[in-house]
């Protein structure tokens, strides 16, 4: 059975092996430096990193990575051909494509949606080893990763914060039955799950 790349449009080369680190749009600052920390740490193991180009954990994720001497993937909601969104990362998605890849489910010319966002993140999840939600509200975006990967057996990683508002997504995710995972020890549990195996995904899964 195929590949989840295999539907892809890819503008670069995809690292491997990938973790995928995604969150909130609006994280703490020290969340966004967490995943900024763990992205660089990872890269400088090897260890590529996937997310979603989005605004917040996304971003940190990528800039990290990158300054960490890595390769890392952006899985866009929309098409190749379509401006970078959001705006303020086409510089960096420059950058992405020629020390990794911009990666598109959909055809060239497709427009940025909810719907093509939802999609997006199912994506960024079939590409990596295992996911370290950093940070997340209710309702959140990265719930709806999480459902992909536990529908395939990926391994889902979170982490607690001091502030409340952030319990929820938190609860949400072990409930789920995500690991939790504290940021100092992060980068040292996402790269043993790096090392295992991709899981081959039906066709069906595939198909947008």
């Amino acid at each position: 059975m195929p590949s989840s790349k295999e539907n892809l449009n890819i503008r670069g080369i995809l690292p491997e092996p990938m973790i995928a680190i995604i969150g909130t749009r609006t994280p703490s600052p020290e969340a966004e430096q967490a995943a900024y920390t763990v992205a660089c740490m990872l890269a400088r193991m090897g260890i590529g990193v996937v997310s979603g180009l989005a605004r917040g954990i996304d971003g940190a994720a990528h800039r990290g990575c990158l300054a960490g001497g890595g390769a890392t993937a952006a899985v866009l909601g929309h098409g190749l051909e379509r401006p970078i969104y959001p705006p303020e990362h086409a510089e960096m998605a420059q950058l992405i494509a020629i020390n990794g890849a911009l990666v598109s489910p959909f055809p060239g010319d497709v427009s940025i949606s909810r719907t093509t966002l939802l999609q997006r993140n199912r994506y960024i999840v079939t590409l990596a080893r295992a996911v370290w939600v950093v940070q997340t509200g209710v309702p959140g975006g990265a719930l709806s990763a999480v459902a992909t990967a536990r529908k395939y057996g990926i391994p889902v990683l979170t982490s607690p914060w001091d502030e409340e508002r952030w319990h929820k997504g938190y609860s949400a995710l072990l409930s789920r039955g995500a690991e939790s995972v504290d940021v100092l020890t992060a980068a040292v549990r996402l790269a043993e799950l790096a090392r295992r195996p991709l899981p081959i995904l039906p066709q069906e899964q595939l198909e947008l």
